[in-house]
């Protein structure tokens, strides 16, 4: 009896790792895209994947300790092509729009507001019907040219 024990949960767990690898990066089980944002300023993951033309359900959190002030963090999906690094620059002078630059509004595909430490916002849009690698970013002033940016691919 101890012995089946013992092959049932190793069978749940290697059930659960391939439940988990069945997975894109960022992906969860009931299609919910999940990313962090922390006080080192990185976005994990940095990558996912959604099928074109798809409605996607993004949830952005801020794990980080540092106040909002100091260490707040949004999330902005740009379109295919843009430079991370412009419009970041462009950005920083755009806080009380949330640190997206007005011209920018009706050309972000998807963005969330600047988040403090422990809150979260969910992004629910429609992916382009272009395939090809779509950027997001931080905007918060310094937190894109420090490495907070990342990937959605179309496919």
């Amino acid at each position: 009896m101890k012995y089946l024990k013992s092959i049932i949960s190793i069978s749940c767990l290697a059930t659960a790792a391939l439940l988990i690898a069945a997975c894109g990066p960022g992906e969860q089980d009931d299609g919910v895209i999940t990313i962090t944002g922390n006080d080192q300023m990185q976005f994990s993951p940095t990558e996912f994947r959604v099928a074109a033309g798809s409605e996607v359900t993004l949830i952005f959190r801020n794990i980080g300790q540092m106040p909002k002030e100091a260490m707040g963090h949004n999330l902005a999906i740009l379109p295919q092509g843009t430079d991370p690094q412009a419009f970041a620059q462009e950005a920083i002078r755009h806080e009380a729009n949330e640190y997206i630059p007005p011209e920018w509004d009706d050309r972000v595909i998807a963005a969330t507001r600047v988040l403090g430490p422990g809150e979260e916002e969910t992004l629910v849009f429609t992916a382009p019907s272009e395939p090809g690698e779509y950027p997001f970013v931080c905007s918060f002033p310094g937190h894109t040219p420090a490495g907070m940016w990342g990937t959605m691919t179309v496919e």
